[in-house]
């Protein structure tokens, strides 16, 4: 039992260090595109090694188990492009809590198309996840309005750029267009974040919701194999995407991939361990909530990230809907 507590908390630090990783991957010298190809080629590699080493069936698998990886992967590359580009407009303390809020998008699915029996822990939970991220929506919104507030305050700082039509709090003089520079970053973070980590928050909810139809179709005892071609097929989407982007990943990129693909492959070898001595019903929230703590602990100490009291009120019950949802 020691040991399943323990394998327990190294998937949590697994799963938290994933997260911070992804923040510490918000850097100018890394692009989203970039680092999404490099941690699912790290997590091919990875997953990989483990199926071959350690899985009786190796990296073989039946179609249905190519098909469903496939299809996970492609949605798994966009959520996460989504999700890494989102941070370059938001927090990781509370988008990391919105992706994780996907666990609802399966069993929403569940209930809609396999008639799945709507209990009131379900029914609970799935409303605190839509309150969570209103309670996060508007965290950004007063982060919005005090960016402005100080902006009025402060008087305007001017960037010249190079001509282009003049959008609002932009005016043009001779032949250079001079923006307001804080009025630019605000205008680009409240149009950017909120599709972006939807986007994502509905994309890996339905790479998660694959993993329910393979069950379905009797592939369930492939879960490794699925991994890798998820990882595989998503590296190669990206790899797509990446073919018109010049230049070679820089060894930041590498090197914070790679983290983060180890990272994300132990928090899923340690958990799955962890499940063979500690009941589901104490692994998964210590698990996803533990986790979720750590980054918003991270996200304000390490980060210096300043949550509004909306964002707080937000994160308590995205926790609190994560621990309802996988208890039901």
């Amino acid at each position: 039992m020691t040991i399943g507590y323990l394998l327990l908390v190294a998937s949590l630090a697994g799963f938290g260090l994933l997260g911070i990783f992804h923040k510490v991957a918000d850097h100018p010298a890394c692009r989203p595109r970039m680092i999404t190809m490099l941690l699912l080629m790290w997590g091919t590699v990875f997953t990989g090694a483990y199926a071959a080493l350690f899985d009786s069936r190796g990296l073989h698998a039946p179609g249905k188990v190519l098909v469903m990886g496939a299809v996970a992967g492609f949605m798994s590359s966009m959520a996460l492009f989504a999700f890494q580009a989102s941070l370059r407009f938001g927090k990781i303390s509370t988008s990391w809590l919105v992706i994780n809020l996907c666990v609802s998008v399966p069993m929403l699915l569940s209930i809609l198309v396999y008639g799945e029996k709507v209990t009131v822990g379900k029914g609970v939970g799935i409303l605190m996840v839509f309150g969570a991220i209103v309670l996060l929506w508007w965290d950004k919104k007063r982060d919005l309005e005090r960016s402005g507030a100080d902006r009025a305050g402060a008087g305007s700082e001017r960037t010249e750029i190079m001509p282009a039509p003049a959008p609002p709090d932009v005016e043009v003089q001779g032949s250079v267009a001079v923006v307001d520079a804080p009025a630019a970053v605000t205008m680009a973070a409240r149009s950017l974040w909120l599709p972006l980590i939807l986007l994502a928050f509905l994309a890996n909810g339905l790479a998660a919701s694959s993993q329910k139809v393979l069950v379905e179709w009797g592939g369930g005892d492939y879960a490794w194999q699925f991994y890798v071609v998820l990882y595989a097929a998503g590296c190669l989407v990206m790899a797509a995407a990446n073919a018109m982007q010049e230049g070679k990943p820089h060894r930041r990129e590498v090197v914070t991939s790679a983290a983060m693909g180890v990272a994300s492959v132990a928090g899923n070898i340690c958990i799955v361990k962890a499940l063979e001595r500690v009941p589901g019903s104490v692994a998964y929230p210590v698990a996803n909530g533990g986790s979720l703590f750590l980054v918003v602990l991270a996200g304000v100490l390490i980060f210096k990230e300043h949550v509004n009291p909306a964002g707080i009120a937000g994160i308590i019950v995205g926790i609190a809907a994560i621990v309802v949802l996988v208890l039901c």
